[in-house]
């Protein structure tokens, strides 16, 4: 719900339709469902195609072997019986492998599922086999040992194995055998009953210790000193602008540790640090569409360049929001302007810091004036004891009276779904060309002034999920009685 929430203005959803091929799981992939070292062309997120080990088909082997033997040898009995379950399991695989829309279009976003409801459906299909199997049918693991060795031998055929062929598809090829051989001499046995789950495991293990489970996805040697703030201050709200991470802090260009000063992403959360850009896969509206800023937090260089050089000083955009902290990658050649108003705190060769001179920003202030209200005049309100926490601000406010009101302004990024109150009063909120949040209070008001962030969804989502956890206390109380 959060996410179809943020999508609204967001940079995702301005993206060419181009985008929605990216990731999609390629019908030439299916064999990775047996054996996951099979390797075909994937598009990736620049929509290329690239030899891609299908590890996110893994499933461990049995399912799919299980569920392809009920349907072999039950046939239309366990079509019935998961009717639904296979609706399911097809429609899920088949967003998967078609061009869907919003930030669930990539194939990662609907394998968990696919996984789980296959799952689902071998256990019914492995139940239905071993209680109606038929002699001359064809057993689960046998089923496991013809289609291993056929796959295997195809991919040697067309060259399909990738870098991780060996040793997985010779281990595969022993477990699939194995599986073979207990049930064929265990047929009476309850070993016969935890056999499936013990060579799922085992073959989710092997996949994981033989294939990374990050392929296609950069490393980086972050630094241990990303958990600690120093050398930068907790108190002050950074902007970071460094070159595309991918391509400047992956452990191919720089081995050595990174981080610790221009914090990439959301590393900077690690260690309570506050930056105003970091990683956000959809970029919703606001500062990550304002200032043209990647998913991994890197700010677009003329929008940097831009910002450090006309927006940096007093009274600029960056005072603005509330940053007073500044930190500019060594690859990059820019310092914030004027020099009068900040100063070089560090310098490593990773990066330099700047800190805007004196002390930091308070995170609520009151302002007597604001470029997107140009002909209102606000008197200046007293602002002290301020409680600043992830969801919510708290903060004693006290306006003069008069015929003037007050306007503060919050060091947050806005998003809709905020309220105010101060006291029993419930005060209208705007924000800053959609930046950060702006709370306008009347003359000679005082009191204690709550900036709370609820939105819709989260609202609607608590109440579901107290209400799912009460309907599952409830069934479990009301099968017990049967169970006896």
């Amino acid at each position: 719900m959060s996410l179809l929430d943020l999508i609204h203005g967001s940079a995702r959803e301005l993206q060419p339709a181009s985008t929605h091929w990216q990731w999609l799981v390629p019908p030439a992939a299916l064999p990775g469902l047996i054996l996951p070292s099979w390797t075909v062309n994937w598009a990736n997120f620049y929509t290329r195609y690239v030899p891609h080990t299908a590890t996110e088909l893994a499933c461990g082997l049995v399912p799919s072997v299980a569920l392809l033997a009920g349907l072999v040898v039950c046939g239309r009995q366990l079509v019935r019986q998961i009717k639904w379950e296979l609706t399911l399991l097809l429609f899920v695989f088949l967003l998967a492998m078609l061009p869907t829309t919003g930030v669930f279009r990539w194939s990662f976003r609907w394998l968990p599922l696919f996984h789980l409801v296959l799952a689902i459906c071998a256990a019914e299909a492995l139940r239905s086999l071993y209680d109606s199997i038929k002699l001359g049918s064809p057993a689960p693991a046998t089923t496991a040992l013809v289609l291993v060795v056929l796959i295997a031998v195809t991919m040697s055929i067309l060259n399909r194995g990738g870098q991780y062929a060996f040793p997985l598809t010779w281990i595969f090829l022993g477990l699939s055998a194995l599986w073979f051989l207990l049930d064929v001499f265990f047929r009476s046995s309850e070993l016969r009953e935890w056999t499936p789950a013990a060579i799922a495991f085992l073959a989710l293990l092997t996949t994981y210790l033989c294939i990374p489970p990050n392929c296609g996805v950069p490393k980086y040697n972050l630094s241990q000193k990303l958990l600690e703030p120093a050398p930068l201050d907790p108190q002050r709200l950074y902007l970071s602008i460094y070159p595309w991470a991918e391509e400047a802090y992956r452990v191919e260009k720089k081995p050595q540790p990174v981080g610790q000063i221009v914090r990439p992403g959301s590393t900077s959360m690690w260690a309570g640090l506050r930056f105003i850009n970091g990683y956000s896969p959809i970029r919703p509206a606001g500062i990550a569409r304002e200032f043209y800023a990647t998913i991994h937090g890197e700010i677009d260089p003329g929008t940097g360049d831009y910002l450090l050089n006309y927006k940096a000083g007093e009274g600029g955009e960056l005072a603005r929001l509330g940053v007073d902290g500044i930190v500019v990658a060594r690859e990059l050649d820019i310092a914030p302007q004027p020099p009068s108003d900040w100063q070089l705190v560090v310098s490593t060769d990773e990066g330099r810091v700047f800190h805007r001179r004196g002390a930091p920003l308070a995170r609520v202030r009151s302002v007597v004036s604001i470029d997107s209200r140009p002909n209102e005049q606000f008197v200046p309100a007293t602002i002290s004891r301020i409680n600043d926490s992830r969801n919510r601000v708290e903060a004693d406010v006290d306006v003069p009276s008069g015929d003037r009101s007050a306007l503060l302004t919050f060091s947050r990024p806005y998003f809709r779904g905020y309220e105010a109150r101060l006291g029993n009063q419930q005060l209208a909120i705007t924000s800053y060309r959609g930046l950060f949040p702006v709370v306008e209070v009347p003359a000679g008001v005082h009191g204690r002034l709550t900036l709370t962030y609820r939105p819709y969804w989260l609202k609607w989502g608590s109440e579901a999920a107290v209400a799912c956890a009460l309907v599952f206390m409830l069934s479990s109380f009301a099968a017990i009685p049967q169970r006896r």
